[in-house]
């Protein structure tokens, strides 16, 4: 990536003076230039870099030798970080290349109690990078997606704050209406809930607001006329039904069976969001960047504890398409 881009994210990020920011690489040493230009970029606006790398050899390295748990005393070191801003040139929290199978809950263990003291921090940012690597992992060809990455970055972070909060402001009352081809309808309850957007500290590519539903008060139908499922499949004119919060059943067989194959509270509506950056177009199956898509919006299933709700679960997935909300 190029380093006035890196200058320019970070910038958005609006670190402050003092703070310490983790940066967290999840890439390989061919990569490792990424991460310095972060680490210049983080200490031109006055904040102090730390790293932790995670390249295959790393991780593997690490959890082939590692004895016993993670000790509490290497934890300890990550009690004076502000924000965590995770630099992803491949997909985070993989088990290593040729890491042996007996070893996976050593590595599992390793990466929960890291997310859980990061989870905790001020500020978890999350850059994805035009890596061949994440171009590999949604099926692209690795120049399209490093040029739809780098345009989805190379954004007005200024204009994107003012546009999201625009969009809040423009909705009045507690109930949200969907509308969808084939005289769908979807209402959604987003009492004592709060919109969020994500303009810039959050996921990058950014560009979406989004909100926490109540989960037991999500009722209608929302059609897809293309319903991307991601590392499931892609499918075609589909219409899903929800009744009391939980996404039941739809028209596509494929779908119905991925349905029951979720884990518990899996099936619940946890998340209402709209696409926002004017830089991404077109619905591509990539969810990284389908979800800011501008004029989309997508219903999510799954864990919402983070961002406002109460549903706690292991996955999250994020069901893209074009309508009307009202």
């Amino acid at each position: 990536m190029e380093k006035n881009l890196v200058c320019k994210l970070v910038k958005a990020m609006e670190l402050q003076k003092g703070e310490v920011v983790l940066l967290n690489f999840w890439g390989e040493d061919t990569e490792i230039q990424d991460l310095y230009d972060f680490v210049g970029a983080v200490a031109a606006e006055g904040a102090m870099p730390m790293t932790l790398l995670h390249t295959n050899q790393y991780e593997r390295e690490l959890v082939e030798n590692m004895n016993g748990e993670v000790p509490e005393k290497w934890m300890e070191q990550f009690a004076i970080v502000d924000t965590v801003i995770d630099i992803i040139e491949k997909p985070a929290g993989l088990p290593p290349a040729d890491l042996s199978k007996e070893k996976y809950p050593v590595f599992g263990t390793y990466l929960q109690k890291l997310f859980g003291a990061f989870s905790k921090k001020k500020k978890m940012i999350q850059v994805t990078m035009p890596s061949d690597t994440n171009a590999k992992c949604v099926g692209m060809e690795p120049e399209a997606y490093k040029e739809r990455i780098m345009k989805a970055l190379d954004i007005d972070y200024a204009k994107m704050k003012t546009d999201c909060q625009a969009k809040i402001d423009s909705f009045t009352g507690n109930v949200r209406t969907i509308r969808t081809g084939k005289d769908c309808v979807l209402t959604l309850d987003t009492t004592g809930r709060e919109w969020i957007a994500d303009a810039g500290d959050g996921a990058l590519p950014c560009g979406e607001v989004y909100i926490a539903p109540v989960e037991e008060k999500s009722n209608g139908k929302v059609y897809f006329e293309t319903l991307s499922v991601e590392e499931v499949g892609v499918f075609h004119d589909v219409t899903v039904t929800i009744e009391n919060g939980h996404l039941i059943s739809s028209t596509n067989e494929e779908f119905n069976a991925f349905l029951k194959e979720l884990p518990e509270n899996g099936g619940v509506v946890a998340e209402l969001g709209i696409g926002m950056n004017p830089n991404v177009t077109g619905v591509l199956g990539d969810s990284v960047l389908d979800e800011n898509v501008i004029g989309t919006f997508h219903i999510a299933i799954g864990m919402n504890h983070l961002f406002g709700g109460k549903n706690v679960c292991p996955i999250h997935y994020d069901f893209v398409a074009t309508g009307i909300v009202e």
